[in-house]
């Protein structure tokens, strides 16, 4: 498994690995049997988040994926439409362990993978927010400065300022124009079909968000 990955940043060669070899994110829950174990010991659950390292990555300023401490740049993880109303329900990372999820993680890399729900545990727990389930087909690395944090369904999500870079992946490598544009079109319609419940005013902020996320999609 580790030689069909991209080459690992140091942060990342230095987390703890699973029974393949791949390396096992900060913010993964281990299991012994069916209880949540330490960091490291027993079995990685890829799907599940550890609830207590996202107020830890707030408030100790963590890379969600190493756990190491960032700087002053943030680089959120993030699909094409929450590149649209600029949110996400992870927390920042520093900018090798983004691009390195975007261009590793089997769910952003494989666009016709569909999410593994089964046995999850009882008490997993959905991200912030409205959760899209599909897969986006491109992955979307957005460096910032800032967030902010909102209260939102199920607990918060992070509002993402304006970028410094935009990176756009797909397969593991740098995606297309094209690319990108057909994933913002085929997602559209969710996010058209939530502003039209809450009115003109929504659709109206909606229709200028794209416009403005339209200006980080890469040029032909």
């Amino acid at each position: 498994m580790t030689q069909k990955l991209p080459a690992l940043p140091p942060r990342i060669q230095a987390l703890p690995r699973d029974h393949r070899g791949f390396p096992v994110p900060w913010f993964v829950t281990w299991f012994d049997g069916d209880k949540p174990a330490p960091f490291g010991v027993g079995t990685p659950d890829f799907r599940v988040a550890d609830a207590t390292k996202l107020g830890r990555a707030v408030k100790e300023n963590r890379c969600w994926v190493c756990g190491g401490v960032m700087g002053v740049h943030k680089a959120f993880t993030i699909g094409p439409m929450c590149a649209i109303n600029r949110t996400s329900a992870e927390p920042p990372g520093h900018r090798e362990c983004a691009i390195f999820s975007a261009t590793a993680c089997p769910f952003l890399t494989r666009p016709r993978m569909r999410r593994n729900d089964n046995d999850l545990p009882d008490d997993t727990k959905e991200p912030g927010g409205v959760f899209l389930t599909r897969n986006p087909g491109v992955a979307c690395v957005w460096l910032t400065k800032s967030y902010r944090l909102r209260t939102a369904t199920g607990g918060v999500v992070f509002v993402i300022d304006d970028p410094n870079e935009v990176l756009w992946f797909c397969e593991g490598r740098a995606a297309t124009r094209a690319e990108v544009a057909a994933s913002i079109d085929s997602g559209w319609p969710l996010l058209v079909e939530m502003a039209e419940r809450e009115g003109e005013a929504a659709m109206k902020q909606l229709l200028a968000q794209r416009a403005r996320a339209m200006a980080f999609v890469p040029a032909e």
